[in-house]
């Protein structure tokens, strides 16, 4: 972002006294939408470029008729560049200017604080590489403890941008409007916990200058893009084939549920391919899957001379998933090195897959085609040999870094899933919530995952789309506790529906990550 800024005026001429104007009118406009004339705003201005855009952003607000109060934390005369052309504007135009330049000036900003009904975050920006201390830490502290309402611009102030980190002590905002395209750090945890909804203003630099990102954030409209249509004369052998390898005794519900989402996400025919021991208790549930009863090895493992039938219906299909509720020991192990090699379609590795991979995931290389692999964070710590703690301080570069390694598609699950490709490109999923931490809702994105592969989607934009989808019908829960996974498989239709609708709201502000049920 500071070499698209950099570029914007050295290159294309735009005056970055022109680029902070926007910046700040940007966020003056959306406070215009949520809070009346005559509110009570206090603006916290750092001392850089993002209190440049603060102080921007008090002077508009006051003269469209707020009680606007304004605290620097930077001495009188210490701003540079744009900024100090609106510091010295500010002080030209008698506003009333407080400046923080320690903690002594506390007091008085917490006496504003209490009678605030907004409080404008514009203290640290994107350029934070430090731990936060000092009086700079006092005043997030305040900011976190006053009951206004707080509004980041850019980043909440001692968030990383580039990695969601938290150095020291982070505000807590409930909007964030940031600048151009989103940050990182917006939607890497523990950042995105910390932004509230997102806004993405835009300010006039050049989308020649943000096409370069290898990082894409996935929207609404790339999901509807890439949906194939289904044509009138279509019929269940035109739109997508699924075989799934799945199920164990006591694990019949991870291939139920598996099978029944990628039938949900729109493939015609779906197999369900099973130890022979489980057919009876599936047949009598599920009537739209065909079931696939494989020979074992004992009671409930499958046998790796299934290999050839697995192989032989795969050839049939358009996709292969196995995994969901599979057996982990050494016997599923063979049977997926034969698999790995062997497949001749698209194959995504779950659950008890991955479980039998251990960390042998060099198997993987030997694929046909660029496998996906689902691991959730602590599947992730076991495959790479790290703790989970490490896999969630760093998901991108984790995912970045292994998928390379093992020449597979990476999709980490978690709280904005990420799937990343050996060319070193990446998507970041902003969907979801706390409904889809629930027992079955890996399933259910594995056969949605399978099913969009299967309709000709590739399969990291499957994977990428699949998250959305799958995000999107956590989203539609009602708040609370207590859903299960089969509530979340309920609302694929309504996922689906809601993204054809192109609902104003969220189309015009793809970036949100609270969504509105229809």
């Amino acid at each position: 972002m500071k070499e698209a800024d950099r570029k914007t005026i050295e290159v294309f001429g735009m005056p970055g006294i022109v680029l902070m104007e926007t910046a700040g009118l940007r966020v003056a406009e959306f406070i215009f939408t949520k809070m009346p004339k005559k509110s009570q705003v206090v603006v916290l201005a750092g001392h850089g470029n993002n209190g440049g855009d603060g102080l921007v952003t008090a002077r508009l607000l006051k003269k469209a008729g707020y009680k606007v109060s304004l605290w620097c934390a930077a001495k009188p005369g210490s701003y540079r560049a744009e900024a100090a052309v609106n510091e010295k504007y500010i002080k030209e135009s008698a506003f009333p200017l407080q400046y923080i330049s320690g903690s002594a000036d506390l007091d008085s900003l917490q006496d504003d604080l209490k009678c605030a009904d907004l409080v404008i975050d514009a203290l640290l920006g994107i350029g934070v590489d430090r731990e936060v201390t000092g009086y700079t830490a006092e005043l997030i502290d305040a900011v976190n403890n006053c009951s206004a309402p707080v509004l980041s611009v850019d980043i909440p102030s001692g968030v990383n941008a580039d990695t969601g980190a938290v150095m020291g002590c982070a505000v807590k905002a409930d909007w964030t409007v940031t600048f151009a395209s989103p940050k990182l750090g917006l939607f890497l945890h523990p950042g995105a916990g910390l932004a509230g909804q997102i806004i993405v203003a835009d300010i006039n630099v050049p989308d020649s200058l943000l096409d370069e990102e290898i990082v894409t954030l996935v929207t609404a409209s790339f999901v509807r893009d890439i949906l194939p249509d289904r044509p009138v004369d279509a019929h269940k052998g035109s739109v997508g084939r699924v075989l799934i390898v799945a199920g164990s005794p006591g694990m019949t519900g991870a291939a139920m549920l598996t099978a029944e989402s990628a039938l949900t996400a729109g493939a015609g025919l779906v197999y369900l391919a099973v130890p022979e021991s489980i057919c009876p208790a599936l047949e009598a549930k599920m009537m739209e899957v065909i079931i696939v009863p494989l020979p074992e090895e004992e009671k409930g493992i499958i046998s790796p001379e299934a290999a050839e039938i697995i192989i032989e219906k795969a050839g049939q299909c358009d996709a292969l998933a196995i995994g969901p509720g599979l057996d982990t020991g050494d016997v599923t192990s063979v049977l997926l090195n034969k698999l790995v090699q062997l497949s001749p379609v698209p194959m995504i590795l779950d659950a008890g897959a991955l479980a039998a991979l251990g960390k042998k995931m060099n198997m993987l290389r030997s694929a046909r085609y660029l496998p996906v692999i689902t691991p959730h964070p602590g599947e992730m710590a076991r495959m790479t040999g790290v703790s989970a703690g490490q896999v969630q301080s760093s998901r991108l570069d984790v995912a970045m870094n292994n998928t390379r390694l093992w020449e597979c598609i990476i999709m980490l699950k978690g709280p904005n899933t990420i799937v990343a490709s050996p060319d070193g490109s990446a998507f970041i999923n902003p969907t979801g919530n706390q409904s889809l931490s629930t027992a079955g809702s890996g399933d259910l994105l594995t056969g949605l995952v399978t099913s969009f592969i299967a309709q000709g989607i590739p399969s990291d934009r499957a994977a990428a789309a699949g998250a959305f989808m799958h995000g999107l019908a956590g989203d539609l829960v009602p708040p609370g506790r207590g859903h299960m996974a089969r509530e979340v498989l309920a609302n694929y239709k309504a996922a689906f529906q809601y993204l054809e609708q192109c609902d104003e709201h969220y189309e015009g502000n793809p970036y949100l990550k609270k969504i509105r049920p229809v």
